[in-house]
């Protein structure tokens, strides 16, 4: 985790050299909805969930321009799984998996002047994550487990599950108006890796976002 998070400041750090006073630094909020997707995820529900982070933009001439940034992003979904960790018998319970990530987008914007007060930008390209943090959760009977999302399963010593893999990477894509000082949009992340070992789906995030620059 700390070469990678080395290997983003490093990126991020060398833009300004190389772009100079082209740079437009800002900062974005969003929230939306992430799900899994891929013939494991049958029977997975979506979650609302946040994003927030810091956007780079560089241009590159008076239609494209090479955004990137770095964003705490949040996705998962809820699923239902039987278990036996109580009562003994498998149990139908349902369980809310959270699954936390600093994410780096690297974007192709395409800026297409609407007005004289705005444009419309679309986005495409790869985004590189990793997990920090989360928290999958479930009810059985009267009783409320937790267990962090992506570190194996344990119970009395025994083990019960892996935990997901942190590294994540796909495509993201979006559309946008770009205003003098503020933007916003729609974004959709598609992940390529799966999110835990042997057959898993995929992660999928949607987010309408909010974007100030300074």
């Amino acid at each position: 985790m700390k070469k990678l998070l080395v290997a983003m400041l490093c990126m991020l750090s060398f833009f300004p050299a190389v772009a100079q006073n082209k740079v437009q630094w800002g900062m974005e909020v969003g929230v939306g909805m992430s799900a899994w997707m891929g013939k494991n995820a049958d029977g997975s529900k979506p979650l609302f969930n946040p994003k927030v982070g810091v956007t780079l933009d560089i241009p590159l001439n008076w239609l494209v321009s090479f955004q990137t940034g770095l964003n705490w992003t949040s996705k998962g979904a809820s699923y239902k799984m039987y278990n036996n960790f109580v009562t003994g018998e498998n149990v139908l319970s349902k369980v809310h998996s959270n699954q936390n990530y600093f994410q780096m987008p690297l974007l192709a914007a395409f800026h297409v002047g609407a007005t004289s007060k705005f444009d419309m930008v679309f986005t495409v390209g790869p985004y590189i994550a990793y997990g920090i943090s989360g928290k999958s959760e479930t009810n059985i009977d009267a009783l409320t487990m937790s267990w962090a999302t992506f570190d194996d399963l344990y119970l009395g010593g025994n083990y019960i599950a892996d935990g997901y893999n942190r590294f994540d990477a796909g495509v993201q894509m979006g559309a946008g108006l770009d205003f003098k000082d503020w933007t916003v949009g729609l974004d959709a992340d598609f992940g390529f890796c799966k999110i835990a070992p042997k057959e898993s789906p995929y992660n999928f995030s949607m987010y309408f976002t909010f974007g100030y620059k300074f």
